[in-house]
């Protein structure tokens, strides 16, 4: 691990101050439950340090770098407890660290959107009284190469603190906590209107196809950053090229044990949906790599936005999401009911939140009773002039949110490739579909619009999520 920046970005001391922490180690911090702990710092060369915490003493002596590492037994769930670094001319005290769930929050800017404005921002934070979650916000920058230190300190949520916390993130983190009376800290590392590509690693985008890297160097593999940016006398800027954000906000985290990876990016992909599946692919199977961990994605599926009868490329770009659930402990939150048509960051993040909650109580906490998952497509039949489809994911069973009791949103077509709004009956946990247009159907779609009304759900209120029987 590089070792250069830590003078620079290390939590404050005294410039007496020979042993020194990375500021990530702060008051109020939460380290994961159940693996061990590592922590890590910069001293004198050759010099030895003591380590203390929740009962453990530990030594180490810096390299002739100055860099040292213990790593402490895992613990359950629990605290407050305080750890204490000491060497030849100082002593350090971390308070207030709590042992619970760590999880990464991470993608663009419906994922920053903070607390303060969210819907009935003022009612939340008046009621944020819960010292038992914390946030670590890491700052938004991009780096040409990695980077192994952040300067950022965790805050301690309460109706002072939860404005600056990231919405969606805490109201999931709230009704996880509520659930399970687990500590839970949020790394929020998030920053609007980036790309998948910039948060993946140089080294993981190297292992893609060639044809996934041909707007970027044509014919060739990827090389550094410097290099690209000296060759093509360009300024860098957070987009331009894969890694950039990755470097920066991700890989100064991997020391760092976490519980798993909630993921809401996408819209800065609309247009270019076709690699997406392939680039998302590739970035968890690189971040699951680099923490030595097959941590778990909770993938949050983009709203409906835009307004209807456009080129699809929404739906296009919530499909591609869908296609990740191929890799294994992969999960999708469909939100195509949460949206704004007229507002990129619709403020319902409370919803949001919920519908991740349900999903990580469902799968990681061992609560089978938890219906999370939302309809999906199974399979099709043709029965002369109707497709009847199945759904998997029905829990309760299914039914129409309309006054009416008519289904939306399905589409079907013949073997001219057209397709036209259809009729739909629900008939248990099958939907039958038809068009007086079309004879001999061949393929159904249901929510394949930028902003689609589709109203079938589930029972426990849960969405079914869009998707296409066709490939053209």
């Amino acid at each position: 691990m590089k070792h250069l920046l830590f003078i620079f970005l290390f939590a404050s001391l005294s410039v007496q101050a020979k042993v020194t922490l990375p500021a990530i180690y702060s008051n109020g911090m939460v380290l994961q439950r159940n693996q061990p702990i590592r922590i890590w710092g910069q001293a004198d060369p050759k010099e030895k340090i003591q380590i203390l915490f929740a009962e453990q003493k530990q030594t180490a002596k810096a390299d002739a770098k100055g860099y040292w590492e213990v790593n402490l037994k895992a613990l359950e769930a629990g605290g407050p407890y305080q750890l204490q670094i000491t060497g030849k001319d100082n002593q350090i005290s971390i308070k207030d660290i709590l042992i619970g769930d760590v999880w990464l929050c991470s993608g663009q800017s419906n994922m920053q959107w903070v607390v303060n404005n969210v819907t009935n921002a003022e009612v939340e934070k008046k009621n944020a009284n819960y010292s038992q979650i914390r946030t670590l916000n890491i700052p938004r920058r991009m780096e040409l190469s990695p980077k192994d230190t952040i300067s950022t300190t965790w805050l301690v949520c309460s109706p002072e603190t939860v404005g600056r916390f990231s919405g969606v993130a805490y109201f999931f983190a709230r009704k996880v906590y509520e659930e399970t009376n687990i500590p839970i800290g949020i790394i929020n590392s998030s920053w609007g209107g980036t790309i998948v590509e910039t948060w993946t690693s140089l080294e993981a985008a190297n292992t893609l196809p060639q044809k996934r890297l041909d707007r970027y160097n044509k014919n060739e593999k990827l090389s550094p950053p410097t290099e690209y940016f000296t060759r093509t006398n360009k300024e860098a800027k957070r987009n331009d090229y894969p890694s950039l954000v990755y470097n920066a906000m991700i890989h100064p985290l991997l020391s760092f044990a976490i519980k798993g990876v909630v993921w809401y990016q996408g819209e800065n992909n609309v247009g270019n949906a076709e690699p997406y599946t392939d680039w998302l692919t590739c970035m968890i199977s690189d971040w699951r790599n680099r923490w030595n961990s097959e941590l778990p994605f909770y993938i949050i599926q983009l709203p409906n936005f835009d307004s209807t009868n456009k080129t699809p490329l929404w739906a296009e770009i919530r499909d591609a999401q869908r296609k990740v659930l191929t890799v294994p402990k992969t999960h999708l939150i469909v939100t195509s009911d949460l949206g704004d048509p007229h507002d990129l960051h619709p403020r319902n993040k409370q919803e949001v939140g919920m519908r991740v909650a349900l999903q990580v109580l469902h799968h990681e906490y061992g609560r089978p009773d938890i219906v999370s998952e939302s309809p999906m497509f199974e399979r099709m039949e043709i029965n002369g002039d109707k497709i009847i489809i199945t759904f998997k994911n029905t829990g309760s069973g299914l039914e129409i949110r309309s006054r009416y009791g008519c289904l939306q949103g399905f589409s079907i077509a013949g073997e001219d490739k057209t397709f036209h709004w259809a009729q739909a009956q629900l008939k248990g946990n099958q939907v039958i579909v038809w068009s007086p247009n079309v004879t001999h159907p061949i393929a159904v779609r249901y929510n394949w619009e930028n902003n689609p009304d589709g109203n079938l759900y589930n029972k426990d209120g849960l969405p079914a999520c869009l998707f296409r029987t066709d490939n053209w």
